[in-house]
């Protein structure tokens, strides 16, 4: 029913009214709006971990660039509405887009494409091609008299990673060209993971990321992927960019991309004339996405008429002569198998429910975060229910409904076994009482959100914890080779390579080492904006009063988080080995 209601909306069902809003009210909410944007900006592109849906972000950006429009004056130049995507970390190196990478206008309902296609019907011209949204990962292809010689991520839309040598490895990604071609040559394209190809040849590759997009980030970001992952990345091309010359429509310049030896499927374009053809087309993928060979999360509309591209132009984000309509969340019904508790490295108890495996955006879901035990209240819910999972971002897998098939036994509406107490305080050492708090710390100290420690997972942490090799944070840099040869899982090589990552992990700046301590409330970014004004932690320690209040609301609350944490007697034994250690 909420699909046909969207279908029916007529463009003028989409008001843009200015709120009856002061401009300090407007200012105070644009700031807030900004911040949370970068946020999940930062969760989604970088951390690859979102926390809302795709919905709740697009309202988001939505109410942000109303504001815009409504309060010009108060624009910045640094808003998420001037950004695509998100800067690539890690030290990669950089290669510069030779036009703007751009996104998509998009939204979940039609909104999007309804403004397209008014805009396309003011130029006299409603000649469109639909494509699926291929969730994967957007590249840029360089070729020079035939041969490949660079490819690069979107990255912030002017210049992203150079992964130039994973994709040569890629099927789809000719690395020479076939037939006549122009001198230089610049394509766009998806990188996906094939999904009918995933579980057949990639082992337990697939495991280590949290969906087939990812995977195809992960995979083609990686410095030495397994060979097994690689093989299931295949290229979807959707825009030949420069070296089509002549081409008078986008259907001629796919074609002749097939003809260069580019993976084409011209099944997966079609082309329509109205919104009543749109819709069709959505719907009828919306139906078949499982038969589809890659994840997708919606549909793209764009003109086929090259020269009308040009006469519509682009905006500061994305273009204005194409758009998407994003699917609903995907959804499965399952049964609760049972209720753990975990334990994460804040000392918060988190219960998870397991559930009879289920298929999802291209994924097995057998584990759903109940996030506390006031979701567990108000969704009444137990072990043997029957329940709706619903992928929210279309990562996080979610509990949307709990389905009253019969009734249940009087036994199974208590609360699970295990229900924790008050979170303990912060566990910066290995103990008893706890263990898994310390785990989820240290993993969290090496992962690519803190320093970034290669080979080194939650797995392999918890064996050397479990072998009295590592007491506290700092006994990770006192590891030797010799003795982590020696725990399970391990070899003298795999060893050798572990203590050279420790080792290089430990050459970082003071705020890098402190961020890596997931302090809460002390974020990369508070702690970046921290560092441009003290040069080292033990002078923002040191720092007087004065020194503080002049910062930025943020900052001030950043640093006191800092002063406090360092005083308290974990914190304090902390510094003192850290400097032993000649890390801080």
């Amino acid at each position: 029913m909420v699909l046909i209601t969207l279908f029916c909306l007529p463009v003028s069902a989409f008001p843009r009214h200015c709120p009856k809003i002061s401009t300090s009210e407007a200012h105070r909410q644009m700031i807030s709006l900004a911040n949370d944007i970068r946020y999940h900006n930062h969760l989604y592109y970088e951390k690859g971990a979102p926390a809302i849906s795709d919905a709740e972000y697009d309202q988001l950006f939505t109410r942000l660039v109303q504001l815009e429009k409504c309060f010009p004056a108060l624009v910045v130049a640094d808003s998420p509405t001037n950004i695509v995507g998100s800067g690539e970390g890690g030290g990669a190196q950089m290669v510069k887009h030779e036009q703007p990478m751009l996104s998509l206008s998009s939204a979940t309902g039609p909104e999007a494409v309804l403004t397209l296609l008014k805009r396309v019907a003011a130029a006299g011209d409603m000649q469109l091609l639909v494509q699926p949204k291929v969730d994967g990962l957007p590249v840029e292809l360089v070729y020079e008299t035939g041969r490949l010689v660079s490819a690069s991520t979107r990255g912030d839309g002017h210049s992203g990673a150079d992964v130039t040598d994973r994709a040569r490895e890629i099927i789809g990604v000719p690395p020479l060209l076939t037939g006549t071609f122009p001198a230089r040559l610049v394509v766009r394209g998806e990188v996906f993971a094939d999904l009918l190809l995933l579980n057949l040849r990639s082992g337990n590759a697939a495991a280590t990321y949290a969906t087939p997009r990812h995977m195809a980030a992960g995979v083609l970001k990686a410095q030495n992927p397994d060979p097994a992952a690689v093989a299931v990345l295949r290229l979807f091309p959707f825009e030949l960019v420069s070296g089509g010359g002549g081409l008078r429509t986008d259907q001629e310049a796919m074609q002749l991309l097939s003809t260069w030896g580019f993976s084409v499927d011209v099944k997966q374009t079609r082309m329509v004339r109205s919104f009543a053809e749109v819709q069709a087309t959505y719907r009828d993928y919306l139906e078949n996405r499982e038969q589809q060979p890659f994840a997708m999360d919606g549909i793209v509309v764009k003109v086929n008429d090259l020269s009308l591209r040009k006469q519509l132009g682009e905006g500061e984000r994305a273009p204005l002569w194409a758009a998407a309509w994003k699917f609903p969340p995907e959804s499965a019904s399952t049964r609760i198998l049972k209720i753990n508790w975990t334990i994460g490295r804040s000392g918060r108890r988190t219960p998870v429910a397991e559930v009879v495996p289920v298929h999802l955006g291209g994924v097995q879901i057998s584990h759903v975060s109940l996030h506390n035990s006031n979701e567990i209240s108000r969704l009444d819910i137990a072990v043997g229910d029957h329940v709706v999972v619903a992928l929210v971002g279309d990562v996080i897998p979610q509990v949307v409904e709990v389905v009253r098939r019969v009734p249940r036994d009087l036994d199974a509406r208590a609360l699970p076994a295990g229900t924790p107490d008050s979170a303990l305080d912060a566990c910066l050492h290995d103990s008893p009482v706890c263990r898994q708090q310390f785990l989820a710390k240290a993993t969290y100290f090496v992962s690519k959100s803190g320093l970034n420690v290669s080979g080194l997972g939650k797995k392999r942490m918890q064996k050397l914890i479990e072998a009295g090799l590592v007491a506290d944070l700092p006994g990770l840099f006192l590891l030797n080779v010799k003795s982590v040869a020696t725990v399970p899982g391990f070899t003298p090589e795999s060893a050798r390579r572990l203590i050279t990552a420790i080792c290089a992990a430990g050459q970082v700046d003071s705020y890098r080492l402190v961020a890596a301590l997931g302090i809460p409330d002390a974020g990369p970014k508070s702690l970046q904006q921290l560092s441009r004004q003290f040069n080292s932690l033990d002078a923002l320690l040191a720092a007087e009063e004065k020194q503080l209040t002049a910062l930025p609301a943020r900052g001030i609350r950043t640093a006191k988080i800092l002063r406090s944490f360092f005083t308290t007697d974990g914190g304090q034994d902390l510094l003192v080995k850290f400097r032993e250690l000649g890390i801080l």
